[in-house]
């Protein structure tokens, strides 16, 4: 490792450097200006060379010192920005929440401003997956289950019930438009959720509508498969309403019928009850708790 000159000593030669006056420099570094000299001068002794040209109270950089002066510069804004990032890393507190990719795109994210504005403390993680959390598996403290919320040694707050809506895309909105529903859904295509197969049948029931054959159905693994699906004009999707919000404002997506399929199941935000002692995962929850139930915003 190389031998450095002592800290302090760097620390007053580039103060003086950019101020051009030891009694600046010593107003900055909280000495006085003869300590500031002293520190310079050794400085000068130990490395051999002159820094400074001294003209009664005035100095003047040499061509070594101005090189050298610049160089410390950029190491001390180095050292300072290496120090702040350590320091806001460790002031945060990291907890990781694991949920299904659509809910976290299209409901919670658009959402998060607001809590990273009041709890610029915490540093949310998210990570996505399609089965459901489980704490002796996944290293997160928070995750989100679909169900009635009653897990044994959970802890579950209701984020929101099913309240599902037929939709299309601007493709086919002439077919619902100028055709019953029962004839409009027998001429498309219905996209089908392969892990929620009796969504479509319940809205149907729902709807009056359970005598009604579609023309095809496409099977598709994926929530954003069939909001894509819908959009390009591919057939009609069947979504919970608050993941539509901004696509029916746009225009993008038109819902087909009034009909809303409404269960007492839904997803909830869960943790282990010895978790809700974090701090951040408190903090969490009551945001979330805080936040309005989509039904509440629905027209």
């Amino acid at each position: 490792m190389r031998r450095l000159p002592p800290l302090n000593a760097l620390r007053a030669f580039e103060t003086a450097a950019r101020h051009g006056t030891l009694t600046r420099a010593a107003e900055e570094l909280l000495v006085t200006p003869t300590a500031v000299g002293r520190h310079v001068k050794n400085l000068e002794d130990s490395l051999g060379a002159q820094l400074f040209e001294r003209d009664g109270g005035t100095l003047t950089l040499t061509h070594q010192g101005r090189q050298y002066a610049r160089a410390l510069g950029r190491a001390f804004e180095m050292m300072g920005e290496a120090t702040d990032l350590l320091l806001d890393t460790t002031s945060r507190s990291p907890i990781t929440l694991r949920a299904y990719t659509t809910l976290l795109v299209r409901w919670l994210i658009p959402q998060l401003p607001d809590f990273q504005r009041q709890h610029p403390e915490v540093d949310l993680r998210l990570t996505t997956a399609f089965d459901a959390v489980d704490f002796n598996r996944d290293n997160v403290e928070l995750g989100v289950r679909y169900g009635h919320g009653n897990w044994p040694g959970l802890h579950s707050t209701l984020l929101f019930h099913d309240e599902l809506v037929a939709f299309c895309g601007t493709g086919l909105r002439d077919v619902f438009e100028h055709e019953t529903l029962a004839e409009a859904f027998a001429s498309v295509t219905l996209l089908t959720h392969t892990l929620r197969l009796d969504d479509w049948p319940d809205w149907f029931e729902e709807a009056g509508l359970s005598d009604v054959i579609p023309a095809r159905r496409m099977p598709l693994n994926d929530m954003a498969l069939i909001f894509q699906g819908a959009l390009d004009g591919l057939g009609v999707g069947l979504s919970q309403r608050c993941y539509l919000t901004q696509d029916l404002a746009a225009g993008r997506l038109h819902m087909i019928s009034p009909v809303v399929l409404k269960r007492d199941r839904g997803f909830h935000l869960v943790c282990r009850p010895e978790t809700m002692n974090v701090p951040a995962v408190e903090a969490f929850i009551r945001w979330i708790e805080s936040l309005p139930k989509p039904h509440e915003l629905a027209p």
